[in-house]
């Protein structure tokens, strides 16, 4: 599992219920294990990746998590995980880990990099 060294994302991630907690630390290391050039940090009120530009970020439901990627619509979804008929952002909606797609997360996120994000 990759460390929680930033003492504010420590502190998001300690506020979560298990439940959620489950699923962004899930996510988290997906995201992160993807490629280390990415960072992490907070921001909109929740954990956000990014490297030259924004990549995703969660949004916390009561019964789900979604992790959002800023330019969902221009990344080829070639795993179709990715919801949402907006200008630019799309994402992927699980209530418990094992509906994650890794390797559509991955792909995402390499895609991301290569655009230039």
């Amino acid at each position: 599992m990759i460390e929680i060294k930033n003492q504010e994302i420590r502190n998001y991630v300690l506020g979560l219920t298990d439940f959620q907690k489950e699923l962004v630390m899930a996510f988290r290391e997906i995201v992160l294990s993807t490629d280390e050039r990415i960072e992490e940090g907070i921001k909109w009120g929740s954990i956000a990746f990014f490297h030259k530009k924004n990549i995703c970020g969660f949004r916390i439901g009561k019964n789900h998590i979604s992790l959002l990627f800023m330019e969902g619509a221009s990344l080829n979804d070639t795993y179709g995980i990715l919801i949402g008929e907006g200008s630019k952002a799309r994402s992927t909606k699980v209530g418990n880990p094992e509906e994650i797609h890794i390797p559509g997360i991955k792909d995402l996120v390499e895609q991301a990099l290569r655009m230039g994000m």
